[in-house]
């Protein structure tokens, strides 16, 4: 049975992840996402999760661009990360049903979604150790990713940082106002203008 549309954007991420050694679904589990996922378009603006929903589904993005944020104390929002093409949003919150979101999640592109209802992920994720190993890492990289944003942010001067995003995520600069840039690095406008003239002079 050749891969259909879901299965097959799976099975590439698993590799964009470097897993595929890991990680091997089943016919039966490659079933399971054919009958349970389905696709929607999300418009550039709109916001795929608002703060202090009841987060509903497990999400995959097949293409565009998802701005993960979260509100600060001055009434403003600090960008804490983007997804692009080929990415699970949410998978390690599937053990919580009760799970509200503390953060939004909004399209700065058009993009295009998949969603699973949670229960039915939930279900998956008690049956499959595929799926749980996929969890599984896909925390330990937005934990990583956490982890070196903060010591960005305490340990390195604005040029530095400028430059670990032009190298690590230059596709943001494609598609992301700098000013949304610049807060995502920690950053003023000023600063991050500073640091593109020194690289770019």
């Amino acid at each position: 049975m050749a891969p259909r549309q879901i299965t097959k954007l799976i099975e590439e991420t698993i590799e964009k992840m470097e897993l595929q050694e890991h990680i091997r679904f089943t016919q039966e589990e490659k079933i399971y996402f054919e009958e349970n996922f389905e696709p929607f378009h999300l418009k550039k603006g709109h916001y795929l999760i608002t703060k202090d929903e009841l987060v509903e589904h497990f999400y995959y993005l097949e293409e565009g661009i998802l701005n993960i944020c979260f509100p600060d104390a001055k009434g403003g929002f600090v960008n804490a990360r983007f997804m692009d093409d080929r990415a699970f949003i949410n998978p390690f919150f599937l053990h919580n049903p009760e799970h509200k979101a503390c953060y939004s999640i909004k399209a700065n592109t058009n993009c295009k979604v998949w969603r699973m209802k949670k229960h039915k992920a939930y279900e998956m994720f008690g049956e499959s150790f595929n799926f749980c190993k996929l969890a599984i890492f896909h925390l330990e990289k937005s934990l990583m990713h956490r982890i070196e944003r903060e010591e960005g942010i305490h340990c390195m001067t604005a040029d530095q940082r400028y430059e670990k995003v032009l190298n690590k995520e230059k596709w943001l600069f494609k598609h992301v106002p700098l000013k949304e840039i610049a807060r995502y690095i920690g950053i003023t406008p000023q600063a991050l203008s500073k640091a593109r003239k020194k690289i770019f002079r």
